[in-house]
């Protein structure tokens, strides 16, 4: 049976969560000799990224992105914050927020949120008001 990314990161996350600081490195040299003994290796950068996916679940912090054409100010972040974990329909302890421009939008912000897009941009509704006008 082949062994996804998915599966290696989740038996890695749960192999060091309570391990004393001192056992993580060998278990780290284990993981990865069976990853070798697999032939896995070159799965490694897809087994990080479900890891660290999968280890901020399970410790409650939340990593969402916003996009926006012009920077967004900071009383409208904190009520992003704040409504995330009823959008996102689980408590987190920490809400990790990154903001990026991007031009293309026009105006408004499109919110990314574990595997959640909430799009609010200009574009976005210009698109949908086409699409409405020139249903049949």
């Amino acid at each position: 049976m082949k062994i996804k990314p998915k599966q290696y990161a989740i038996a890695l996350y749960e192999a060091i969560k309570d391990a004393p600081r001192e056992k993580v490195r060998g278990i780290l040299d284990n993981f990865v000799k069976t990853l070798t003994k697999n032939n896995a290796l070159r799965l490694a950068p897809q087994i990080l990224d479900h890891f660290t996916k999968y280890a901020n679940r399970a410790e409650g912090i939340a990593n969402l992105k916003i996009k926006s054409a012009a920077p967004i100010k900071e009383d409208l972040i904190e009520k992003i914050k704040n409504v995330a974990p009823a959008i996102l329909g689980k408590d987190f302890k920490k809400i990790n927020l990154q903001q990026e421009s991007s031009l293309d939008l026009m105006g408004g912000f499109i919110l990314e949120a574990e595997d959640m897009v909430f799009d609010a941009s200009i574009k976005n509704r210009f698109r949908i008001l086409k699409n409405h006008l020139f249903v049949k």
